[in-house]
């Protein structure tokens, strides 16, 4: 229809656009939910996500005792990470798909992006938000995030341009292959756990900052 062209093209010019992004990976992703799904049902802890259907929002997420937790943990990172940035655990929601599981699962999927932006250590800056994109989609096999990160129009400097084909989507593909399934991750389950022991168990690295 003209209004998922629509969103298609405003989901290619601004990558940060998670709800356009998120629309194109609901309208052209279901071999690849299907694919993350069977991950999922693979693993013990995937399994019991795909049973408990947790969420991540606003009502679910005690942000003030998040922010009392020890300043090592990761609770305390994912606060500080929303709470300077000034972000809300709101996501859009899932209207494309069909089926209710891979439903939850593309739901599953949109609200652990905050999530990897704590453990990655990733900023919200365009050229951060790409990085991210690279890792998600070495992970998840996902065409819209293949799309966001090749065909998306960058509005950054020469040198973060650089600093970006250079270091930061290197990182995203290496680390993506090497870190466990981040959809086998029950990170509410973690959020009193020290970040870097979270970091080395599920073998997820900080992302390389510019100098």
């Amino acid at each position: 229809s003209s209004g998922i062209n629509a969103e298609y093209g405003g989901a290619l010019v601004n990558p940060l656009r998670g709800d356009l992004v998120a629309t194109l990976g609901e309208t052209t992703g279901s071999i690849a939910l299907s694919r993350m799904r069977d991950k999922m049902k693979e693993n013990k802890t995937g399994l019991q996500i795909l049973k408990d259907r947790p969420r991540i929002t606003e009502e679910t997420v005690d942000m003030k005792y998040l922010g009392q937790l020890p300043a090592n943990t990761f609770g305390f990172h994912y606060y500080e990470f929303m709470s300077s940035n000034q972000l809300s655990a709101r996501r859009a929601q899932t209207k494309f798909v069909e089926d209710d599981e891979l439903a939850y699962v593309m739901t599953r999927y949109r609200e652990n992006h905050d999530f990897l932006h704590t453990l990655t250590g990733l900023g919200v800056t365009v050229p951060e938000e790409i990085a991210l994109k690279w890792y998600e989609m070495v992970q998840t096999e996902l065409p819209m995030c293949a799309l966001s990160a090749i065909f998306g129009h960058i509005p950054i400097s020469l040198a973060e341009k650089r600093f970006l084909y250079s270091q930061q989507i290197p990182w995203g593909l290496a680390c993506g292959r090497a870190s466990t399934f981040f959809m086998n991750i029950y990170f509410e389950q973690h959020l009193e756990m020290d970040i870097g022991e979270m970091r080395r168990r599920f073998k997820i690295s900080v992302a390389p900052k510019p100098n």
